[in-house]
């Protein structure tokens, strides 16, 4: 039986929550700075508070995935936008760095239920060719909701830093939308045989390598999004409306690559990841020696292009070996390994700029490291 899509539409619109929102902070970094200069390690810490949730998502995930498949997952999501709400809204009143570091790793735990959660109710309510579609219009939705928010935490962001974590309200919003739209009894627990068996048992042989592609695919992926404010300074000083707009170009351009998605489903995994590698080593590469906007934003649309074609084609990929059982568990690892990506990007780019002697030096090793590496695993899917 065909099920209504909505549902659906607005479970693949809460996955991209945690995406958007983080590149809704990444616009205010150099203001975050400026206000709490003088605190030590600032860039690190200033890093902390953007990633922090990524790191949380990436520990959290593959729990949080079987504990929605023993206590419910629709009642599992409605708990954690009640908390994501609270913890987003947070550092609208609070004075110190730590502090902020401290909610935002709360909020990524509730992000990494939501996005769990969400992905594997898509599961449970579509047959697929359905959550085929649906998997891959999150993806389109996280990219679209990307640009929407680095617009306006650009926007916001000229009336101070703390003006875009008032966004983070939007889950007030979508709570009872789930309430009223998501079936109640969906994702219920499994009562007698369920996860616990040997059913539940995951394909660890050929989900690992996907989960490993993906956690590098994230980690190159997001020197293009989260480096972009010290890209963009590093050529000259530009305002928080140019780093959002910059930001909306290149978010567009995952949402391109995305598009393309539906030709290059029937590829096999292995070719689709050899390209999209290829042109991540490429994009990261011509950043690296950019010296002027036009080759620096190149760089950055070919980088985000590819990975708008491999984050679909590596999560349709995972659920594809999935049964029913073994959803929860599965996008939990998935979600672990990307979000593990997101959350080490910066601080690799730290050490190697440290090491390397500049943030141009760093890049290039990211560029030249993640293509080769993403060409030997991809070897093995």
């Amino acid at each position: 039986m065909t099920r209504p899509l909505l549902p659906g539409v607005l479970l693949a619109v809460l996955a991209c929550l945690p995406i958007g929102g983080t590149l809704l902070v990444a616009q205010i970094l150099p203001q975050m700075e400026q206000a709490f200069a003088g605190t030590p390690d600032l860039r690190l810490r200033v890093s902390l508070a953007l990633t922090i949730p990524a790191l949380a998502i990436a520990i959290c995930s593959w729990g949080a995935g079987w504990l929605a498949d023993h206590v419910g997952k629709r009642r599992l999501l409605i708990i954690a936008l009640l908390f994501y709400a609270l913890f987003g809204l947070a550092p609208l009143l609070l004075d110190s760095l730590d502090a902020i570091i401290g909610v935002r790793a709360g909020m990524g735990v509730a992000e990494g239920i939501i996005m769990t959660c969400s992905t594997a109710l898509i599961g449970d309510l579509y047959t697929d060719g359905q959550r085929e579609r649906l998997l891959s219009l999150q993806t389109a939705c996280a990219s679209l909701a990307a640009v929407a928010f680095a617009i306006i935490g650009g926007a916001l962001g000229e009336f101070g830093w703390r003006a875009p974590f008032a966004v983070y309200g939007i889950a007030l919003i979508a709570l009872p939308a789930v309430l009223l739209l998501v079936p109640a009894g969906t994702g219920r627990a499994p009562s007698g045989r369920g996860a616990d068996d040997g059913a539940g048992r995951l394909p660890l042989a050929i989900l690992a390598p996907i989960c490993a592609t993906t956690l590098l695919l994230s980690l190159c992926f997001y020197v293009a999004q989260i480096q972009i404010p010290y890209l963009l300074n590093a050529i000259g000083t530009v305002s928080p409306t140019s780093v959002g707009l910059v930001s909306a170009m290149t978010n567009a351009a995952v949402v391109a690559g995305t598009l393309c998605f539906g030709l290059t489903r029937r590829l096999p995994l292995r070719t689709t990841n050899r390209l999209c590698f290829l042109l991540i080593g490429l994009g990261l590469g011509l950043i690296s020696v950019s010296q002027t906007y036009g080759p620096l934003c190149v760089g950055l649309v070919i980088t985000s292009f590819a990975g708008g074609i491999a984050l679909p084609t590596l999560l349709n990929g995972a659920m594809a070996v999935l049964s029913s059982e073994q959803r929860g568990s599965g996008a939990g690892l998935w979600q672990s390994s990307f979000w593990a990506g997101q959350f080490a990007s910066p601080i690799l780019i730290i050490m190697l700029a440290s090491f390397a002697g500049g943030l141009s030096a760093a890049v290039a090793l990211c560029a030249v490291g993640g293509l080769v590496l993403g060409l030997m695993l991809s070897l093995k899917l």
